[in-house]
């Protein structure tokens, strides 16, 4: 009984950390956006547009993991160890790769964690 409630308890964790995580890309992704509309100069390259494609896929991987753990937290997973490969090796030479990325993973393995400790029990 107790091992449930720690199952629940972190799946309901995992749960807030993505959602906090979704809204707080989704704040920025309107930003740049309106910045896009701002400054009609911006232009979106297509290595650009594979980023985002990438990047809302982890993203939507992790929204589907709040109710199918294992295949969403598979799903934005590979989707962002893929967008941080990409991200590494940027072909713009005046971006650069910030390891603070790879905090995105963290719900990813939770979910893959809370998906394990439920099979087991």
């Amino acid at each position: 009984m107790k091992n449930i409630k720690s199952i629940n308890r972190l799946h309901w964790i995992t749960r807030i950390i993505g959602t906090m995580m979704v809204m707080f890309t989704l704040f920025f992704f309107i930003g740049y956006l309106i910045e896009g509309i701002n400054k009609p100069s911006a232009s979106f390259n297509v290595y650009t547009i594979i980023l985002f494609i990438v990047w809302g896929i982890g993203l939507l991987g992790i929204l589907l993991a709040n109710w199918k753990p294992g295949f969403g937290g598979i799903l934005s997973f590979i989707s962002f160890i893929i967008f941080n490969i990409l991200a590494a090796i940027n072909p713009n030479p005046e971006a650069g790769y910030s390891f603070i990325l790879l905090i995105f993973l963290l719900p990813s393995i939770l979910f893959l964690i809370v998906w394990k400790l439920n099979q087991a029990s």
